[in-house]
């Protein structure tokens, strides 16, 4: 472009409408309109911000020169660099966006034209470079970086919880969750619940750290329990339980002291509830707990052992330690709980007492004569030997332990036994440890609510009122409550109901998913291997603390190919619901000192369903035993019983090839399944088709006698092989 066509251009030519009238109008003159032009000048300043610029004045001649230099300067600037506006964006711009326009910057600064590296811009363009790359270092310190080492979590596990929400916790995909699942063997859907156990299993094998947490929203509407005074502590009655191993003589030495004879109305002399019981003895009230001495009770004496001060131990003079106790002393030593020892049936001619001590100093319990803190009390319960010495002994120690309890305030108990009376309802024997029970208090009992309707002591008396360590029969209750369950009184009806309510329905819950089965690997038939055998059984027994001893037991029955589902269980006679149920479930029926009532009798007999009854309770176990044990299939035992080498081998148009054969071992049997072996290797399995000596068919021939055979169904025999003749032997199996 030249100086003159950048004059013309930079000279913008105006309008201006100028009127003017002639001096002497005459008729039908017109106005006349004048243009007059004037040039605009345009300012390089405003060139440069790329405006319009406002009309001036004609520029005089001697200073274009001075106007037109800058414009062409700034005309280039225009042409290869970026304008004001450029520069103001690329400060003005977010950091993800300045790195494309700082590129741009670098295109230009590439050009070769020297007269475009102009200072004011490279100082700009220097310093967007120094705060991008500040910029760009800031962003690198805040980037994500990816965990070198999987992150461990703790992880809190409620009683039941959903496959979702387990994955949840781990921050995991479910279906990642359900692979791993899988993979330990546990198949369930997302929206399947998972006990604790099997939850806490699955977060252990993914590496975090499972915590069991109890679900206590119930305890949100928990009864308030009164504060004790220390000032209101008063000396109690020590709670005694009596344990031993079965046929040791406990209840015996019950009934001394008690003056009954409760044992005999124990089936088979074997006590098969826990009975409670207060005595006034000379050194004051006693409450004793009699617990069953059987393996099956092993749990009801743990619960002895959890409420009990004392526990006495009977151990036969006669038979020594056994089983039961050591169990016993178990029992009591977890729950810190003193021993005294009552050794029993010192008068038989061959008691040993020493043997009795030394026996039970293996078992750390160690003689005050020897030097430790057991008391060994030599006792007869016929004769009443030593009862008095026994009775000061438990005197002495609960004045060592200084038991004391308030009786003011509501009751707080523990639930010993409960049972289903036919005219009375619901019944619970309750051992009351804090506070007094009265009669027509509200009271909440595990799962179990109600009015105390009536109360009566171990001698079916009927009382208004019981204070701390005194044993009691309740009436009045919704159900019958669990053994071990925690007895609140209260006035409040209303919050009684609503939290037995709530007890109840999270008991239900729990009991849907024991009964939703969880699918593993091993239900799977992936071999066609036949399924296992159960045997289903309805149980009904005439106090809780039966029902579950014999649940407990029978759980522990287990085999490979046989098992038992209990499908229901409960306390009370058998009803007709009962029977229903159990046609439904195709279930045999247990009565476990209970009967059948009338209606129930005939739907039974309709059916032809199996109907047992028991009063003794290893009676039972053992008869559930043998059913199993007829549901085993029989052990083959195979035994080899001859060998015969064939010397030759003979063609016969009827029965094809004939082994001449003599015996080396045994017998050969033709009615036996036999073996050919060729260099020690079984190459077929059969029987014969014929057994000869001459020509005469025999049964057998004696090791040492030569004989034709002829092998059903196989031509193939050559001398040298071996015929192995065996017996299969089948042995019955029992459940151990």
């Amino acid at each position: 472009m030249t100086e003159k066509d950048i004059k013309k251009s930079l000279s913008l030519k105006s309008h201006k409408n100028s009127g003017a009238k002639q001096s002497k109008p005459s008729a039908g003159s017109k106005n006349v309109t004048i243009q007059v032009r004037r040039k605009k000048i345009i300012k390089p300043d405003s060139l440069a911000k790329e405006d319009i610029a406002s009309p001036v004045n004609e520029v005089p001649e001697t200073n274009k020169e001075k106007i037109i230099s800058p414009v062409k300067e700034k005309i280039k600037i225009k042409e290869k660099t970026p304008s004001a506006k450029l520069q103001n964006a690329i400060t003005e711009q977010p950091l993800s966006k300045k790195k494309t326009k700082i590129d741009k910057d670098e295109k230009m600064d590439n050009f070769d034209n020297k007269e475009l590296h102009l200072k004011e811009p490279k100082a700009k363009k220097n310093i967007n470079k120094t705060e991008t790359q500040s910029d760009v270092d800031l962003m690198t310190k805040h980037q994500f970086e990816k965990p070198t080492e999987p992150i461990k979590k703790d992880i809190e596990i409620p009683e039941s919880i959903s496959v979702s929400e387990l994955a949840q916790k781990i921050s995991m995909k479910s279906s990642e969750l359900i692979k791993v699942m899988m993979n330990i063997g546990v198949m369930a859907t997302i929206n399947q619940t998972l006990d604790q156990d099997t939850a806490m299993l699955i977060v252990d094998e993914l590496g975090h750290t499972a915590t069991s947490v109890k679900d206590d929203s119930d305890e949100e509407m928990s009864l308030p329990v009164d504060a004790v005074n220390s000032d209101d502590l008063e000396p109690r009655a020590p709670i005694v339980t009596i344990m031993g191993h079965v046929d040791h003589g406990k209840t015996s030495l019950l009934d001394y002291i008690r003056k009954t004879k409760v044992v005999n109305s124990e089936a088979g002399g074997i006590t098969q509830h826990i009975g409670a019981y207060r005595v006034a003895t000379d050194k004051g009230n006693i409450t004793f707990l009699d617990t069953p001495g059987h393996a099956a009770f092993s749990a009801m004496r743990a619960r002895g052992a959890q409420v009990t001060d004392i526990v006495i131990l009977v151990v036969s003079a006669d038979d020594g330690v056994m089983p039961q106790t050591e169990e016993a002393i178990e029992h009591a030593q977890a729950a810190g709980v003193p021993i005294i020892v009552a050794v029993n049936k010192i008068d038989k001619e061959n008691a040993d007492p020493e043997k009795v001590q030394t026996e039970l100093g293996q078992k750390n319990v160690i003689p005050e004569e020897w030097g430790g803190d057991t008391i060994f009390i030599k006792i007869s319960a016929l004769t009443g030997e030593g009862i008095d010495q026994l009775l000061e002994a438990i005197s002495l120690q609960s004045e060592i332990l200084e038991l004391k309890a308030s009786s003011k305030g509501s009751a707080i108990g523990s639930v010993v036994e409960s049972s289903l009376d036919k005219g009375r309802g619901p019944m619970a024997t309750v051992l009351i440890q804090s506070g007094t029970l009265n009669k027509k208090d509200y009271v909440l009992v595990g799962k179990e609510f109600g009015r105390v309707r009536a109360m009566y002591d171990e001698f079916n008396k009927e009382i208004i009122k019981a204070g701390p360590g005194c044993p009691v029969v309740i009436t009045g209750l919704s159900g019958t409550p669990n053994v071990a369950d925690q007895l609140l009184a209260t006035t409040d009806e209303k919050k009684v109901k609503d939290i037995a309510s709530l007890r109840e329905s999270k008991q239900k819950e729990i009991e849907m998913q024991a009964k939703q089965k969880t699918f593993s690997l091993d239900s799977f038939n992936l071999n066609d291997t036949p399924k296992k055998k159960i045997i289903n059984l309805l149980i009904k027994s005439d106090v809780q603390g039966s029902v579950e001893a014999i649940n407990s037991t029978l759980r522990n029955i287990t085999n490979d190919d046989v098992g038992l589902e209990i499908v229901y269980s409960g306390v009370g006679g058998i009803t007709e619901s009962d029977v229903n149920l159990a046609a439904s479930s195709n279930s045999k029926i247990i009565g476990f000192n209970v009967r059948a009532d009338s209606k129930a009798k005939k739907l039974i007999e309709t059916n032809q369903q199996d109907l047992y009854y028991f009063s003794i309770i290893y009676e039972l176990i053992d008869h559930v035993k043998q059913q199993l044990s007829g549901l085993l299939d029989p052990d083959i035992k195979e035994e080899i019983i001859g060998i015969a080498e064939v010397k030759d081998v003979y063609r016969s148009s009827k029965i094809g090839a004939i082994a001449g054969s003599i015996v080396s071992e045994g017998i050969i049997q033709k009615d036996q399944p036999i073996r050919v072996l060729r260099d020690n290797v079984v190459i077929f399995e059969g029987e014969l088709e014929s057994l000869r000596r001459f020509k005469d068919d025999v049964k057998e021939v004696q090791s040492g006698t030569e004989c034709g055979i002829g092998v059903k169904d196989y031509n193939d025999v050559k001398p040298g092989d071996q015929i192995e003749v065996f017996k299969r032997t089948e042995i019955k199996r029992t459940i151990q």
